[in-house]
């Protein structure tokens, strides 16, 4: 396990980009860079796994944390606005790169740590072969926060070819839609991957995203000096498409996506309130999708959303089964048992919890409405 430098991050990134199990875009060079550096903090560091030649055959960011909120741990690092977990191992040495990252993340102690892997793939090759070690070693695995996502995967060369599987009244209602708000002016769509023409587009983005309810919550990108620098950093290095819909040059809908390998995820989508009739967040996943996909190299689309999303549940027909991989010290033990049975009490509280403050900003809302109102009812006219 090793606190990384930029260099060797680079170095060991660009080894396994075309050979990994699994690929994660937020663990590319770019991404998990700008990650680190607006994100993280001193206690992120990077486990790089080599085989006896020294080819690199492993590598993921790593933070200690507690299993439970109280018995120690270590995780692989993800942060809020990167929900994937996978990390990269090699597809020819997966069984050995495997082993040896849960030997790097029990920090010199092979077999006695607790080790986390959240949002990890369930069904994927990495957690076949992370499950596969842990039985060798005799460690019990247990599974948190299980769940299924919606994901787009290619079927065939038709990039548009997933379309035929939402409805043929919903397709021609969606037609009717687009048509609608082209009428409103001049309607463009297109794919911006250039890299001299994203910072403009993600500045165009960082407005679109704060005049909604982001901005009004304070939760838009743009309001939060990390989550800015982090998103202007990944944009302006990373393998990034950004899908925007306009009205006479004015965006209306846009769609942020970062690429890796064979895979894409849909990274932030926002879009304008005044023609939220005409569902243009619906269509800008529709041709972001679509806009993907027509790059052969990519085999299938992680939305990153939850689950039972509103939306993109709707749109795209598959599912990737996604959750928390726990590994305990050999023989299982006390500290392991108790920081499950806290975590998954954590779990089963946590929808309480989210009603609650659903609740309560609905009441804050209420109060403000009627506040202005009764404001505006007392000012003078003229």
């Amino acid at each position: 396990m090793t606190s990384a430098s930029a260099a060797a991050s680079q170095a060991c990134e660009t080894d396994l980009t075309a050979s990994v199990a699994e690929d994660n875009p937020f663990f590319t060079e770019a991404v998990l860079m700008a990650a680190r550096q607006h994100l993280g903090d001193a206690k992120v560091s990077v486990a790089e796994i080599a085989d006896a030649g020294g080819r690199r055959i492993g590598l993921a960011p790593i933070r200690p944390t507690r299993l439970g909120r109280l018995v120690p741990a270590m995780s692989i690092w993800v942060h809020l606005h990167g929900p994937l977990g996978a990390p990269l191992l090699d597809a020819d040495a997966i069984d050995a790169a495997a082993a040896g990252l849960l030997d790097a993340m029990d920090g010199g102690c092979p077999g006695q740590g607790i080790l986390e892997f959240p949002y990890l793939p369930l069904a994927g090759p990495v957690a076949e072969a992370l499950r596969r070690q842990a039985e060798i070693a005799g460690r019990p695995v247990a599974v948190l926060a299980a769940h299924r996502r919606a994901m787009l995967k290619r079927t065939g060369p038709d990039a548009a070819g997933f379309l035929q599987a939402i409805s043929t009244k919903k397709r021609r209602e969606l037609a009717r839609q687009f048509r609608r708000l082209g009428e409103l002016g001049d309607l463009t769509v297109e794919p911006i991957a250039d890299p001299a023409r994203r910072a403009e587009a993600l500045d165009d983005f960082f407005a679109l995203e704060a005049s909604g309810w982001k901005g009004r919550r304070g939760t838009a990108l743009t309001l939060r000096e990390r989550e800015r620098a982090f998103a202007k950093a990944a944009v302006a290095t990373g393998d990034t498409v950004i899908q925007a819909i306009r009205l006479d040059g004015r965006a209306v809908a846009m769609l942020v996506s970062f690429k890796a390998g064979a895979s894409a995820v849909t990274w932030k989508i926002a879009y304008d309130e005044a023609y939220a009739r005409f569902s243009p967040g619906v269509h800008v996943m529709l041709e972001a999708s679509v806009a993907l996909l027509a790059d052969p190299a990519i085999r299938q689309i992680d939305s990153i959303a939850i689950a039972d999303h509103p939306m993109v549940d709707h749109l795209w027909p598959d599912r990737l089964e996604i959750g928390t991989l726990v590994i305990g010290p050999r023989g299982g033990g006390i500290r392991y048992e108790t920081g499950l049975a806290l975590a998954r009490l954590e779990l089963a509280l946590r929808p309480i919890g989210r009603r609650l403050v659903h609740t309560a900003r609905r009441k804050a809302e209420a109060l403000k409405g009627r506040f202005r109102r009764s404001a505006s009812a007392g000012s003078p006219a003229g």
